[in-house]
């Protein structure tokens, strides 16, 4: 399978999972009952951007590394992937505070109850599925050039 290929698919894959984790969390944190859900207080939807963004960004950069790592003759060493991740992580905490701050400040109308669920469940498939690739494309590279080097 080319890298390319390998990214597409490690993609998709973070998109599903952290769309179905979304949903989850969604659901633990607002229940089943559908309402209107407030930005602010007393629901904080919009600080519920703030785990979940460093959440997906976490995972999104450590499992597909961890796994094409594993999946590579000649993997490259944990540490640098390990890094990679938490810097994500952050990244990922920075972009969930901007997103809760521009909404907090916006002083939107509360939102209904599926479509709030829809777009945490899109947002945090779409940021997964981001992360992933951004996380694999230098992992893959680097195979790919010691691949072609030792043949």
């Amino acid at each position: 399978m080319t890298a390319v290929a390998s990214i597409r698919r490690e993609a998709a894959i973070s998109f599903a999972i952290n769309a179905v984790l979304s949903l989850a969390f969604f659901l633990g944190l607002y229940g089943f009952t559908p309402r209107a859900l407030r930005w602010t207080a007393p629901d904080g939807l919009a600080l519920d951007f703030v785990p979940q963004s460093l959440a997906v960004a976490l995972m999104s950069a450590l499992v597909p590394a961890l796994i094409a790592r594993r999946r590579l003759r000649n993997g490259p060493p944990l540490r640098p992937i390990l890094l990679r991740a938490g810097l994500f992580a952050i990244a990922g905490a920075c972009l969930g505070a901007l997103l809760a701050r521009v909404a907090s400040g916006a002083e939107l109308p509360a939102i209904a109850w599926s479509t709030a669920l829809a777009g945490k469940m899109l947002y945090g498939g779409v940021l997964g599925a981001l992360v992933a690739t951004l996380a694999l494309r230098p992992l893959l590279a680097t195979a790919t050039v010691s691949t072609r080097k030792t043949h």
